[in-house]
């Protein structure tokens, strides 16, 4: 062959070779991967591909002709029926991509459409506006949520009802003895954790004036919530209700601002809390360190002085036992008012006398039927509570 031609078709073949068509197609497109170009350099998914020609030419260039690459196509559909290995890149042919027009999406990081391993992109989720989606959106009732959460409560929350909620807000929870809050989230405790929750819970959606006119309503747990009108305030349960008529799609939440207990149910820490007449006793109780005990061991009599009584002590007596140098004094105080077990008014009533955990005796006595507890007047009895039992009298017992 003549120089010539031969400069000529060296010339045309190189022009051929070298065209971002052919390029392109020879590899990208072809469907003969045993023949085409990307067969011949790397046979293997496109993400191989492209670390392989990253590796070998640097980013973004074609391994052929050293210019920026067009941008990869789209991919679509899932991966070829009965290929296996086939990667996150959609469906391809004989190992190598297959190109078409992509489906409408986002475009992913490196442009490559809307699909992720081989799956469609899954349909934007519809709008979340249950009982819990709501609660978390307002604020205010993380405590609430993460109890509904533990004692497997907020899926029927979301999913079911529909329901009525009076819901504590936060500060109500933090009203609450810390060890009691806790006792109540051990996994140990979920049953106990589910009817506390479900004693918020009412079925069907009541609306603020439906509640007023029901004047009683039963909740989830079969207890008893007591609807009564103060003046312009309403209670449930005894619990002012703050905030009412709070839409969602399967209920309704009115906000309470106290957590709610059946009768019984609260410790004794919390009973004498909500009562407002044993202040003294329990910053007492917390200075001795016995608070804890009391909102979660048990069960116990508590023979509980009332803020008179202990206003009636010598002047200064109160602030000297509450001084941490006297913690032991304080302590062998208070658990001269404890007796070990239940002993509802009727048992006590029953026995001459009773042993302390103070390890003293406290006399029963009846004072023209008054009946007494060594020096003080038993003015109340049978407040109940979770872990024992609360009675009430007029003086502080000194051991």
């Amino acid at each position: 062959m003549k120089q010539p031609y031969r400069v000529a078709l060296a010339a045309s073949l190189f022009t051929l070779f070298a065209s971002p068509a052919f390029a392109y197609h020879g590899m990208y497109d072809s469907t003969d991967r045993a023949n085409s170009a990307a067969g011949m350099q790397y046979q293997g998914s496109k993400v191989h591909y492209d670390r392989w020609q990253h590796y070998r030419h640097g980013p973004g260039m074609h391994p052929r002709h050293y210019r920026p690459m067009p941008p990869p196509p789209r991919f679509h559909g899932p991966p070829h029926r009965g290929m296996k290995g086939m990667g996150p890149y959609g469906p391809m042919h004989h190992g190598m991509p297959s190109y078409g027009p992509g489906k409408a999406g986002s475009t992913r990081q490196r442009g490559h459409g809307p699909q992720k391993y081989g799956q469609p992109e899954p349909a934007a989720a519809a709008a979340d506006n249950s009982i819990v989606a709501v609660a978390q959106a307002a604020g205010g009732f993380d405590t609430l949520l993460a109890a509904a959460t533990a004692g497997g409560l907020a899926e029927a929350l979301t999913t079911n009802g529909p329901f009525t909620v009076f819901a504590p807000v936060d500060a109500a929870f933090a009203e609450l003895p810390q060890a009691a809050v806790n006792n109540l989230m051990q996994p140990e405790n979920r049953e106990t954790l589910a009817s506390l929750l479900q004693h918020h819970v009412v079925a069907g959606r009541i609306d603020a004036a439906g509640v007023i006119e029901a004047g009683e309503l039963e909740s989830l747990a079969g207890t008893p919530l007591t609807v009564e009108l103060e003046g312009d305030e309403v209670r449930i349960g005894g619990v002012r209700i703050v905030q009412t008529d709070i839409g969602a799609d399967n209920g309704i939440i009115h906000v309470v601002e106290q957590v709610l207990f059946p009768e019984g149910f609260a410790c004794i820490a919390t009973v004498a809390q909500r009562s407002g007449q044993f202040d003294t006793l329990l910053a007492a109780a917390e200075a001795a360190g016995l608070k804890d005990a009391l909102s979660v061991q048990g069960p116990f009599t508590v023979f509980a002085p009332t803020d008179e009584a202990f206003a009636a002590l010598p002047e200064g007596t109160v602030e000297s036992l509450l001084q941490p140098e006297n913690r032991s004094e304080l302590e062998r105080l208070l658990q001269h008012h404890i007796v070990a077990g239940r002993l509802p008014a009727e048992e006590v009533l029953a026995t001459e006398s009773l042993e302390t955990l103070a390890g003293t005796t406290l006399p029963v006595t009846l004072d023209n039927e008054q009946p007494r507890i060594g020096d003080a007047d038993i003015t109340a009895t049978n407040v109940m509570a979770s872990n024992g039992v609360i009675h009430v009298i007029d003086a502080v017992l000194l051991p």
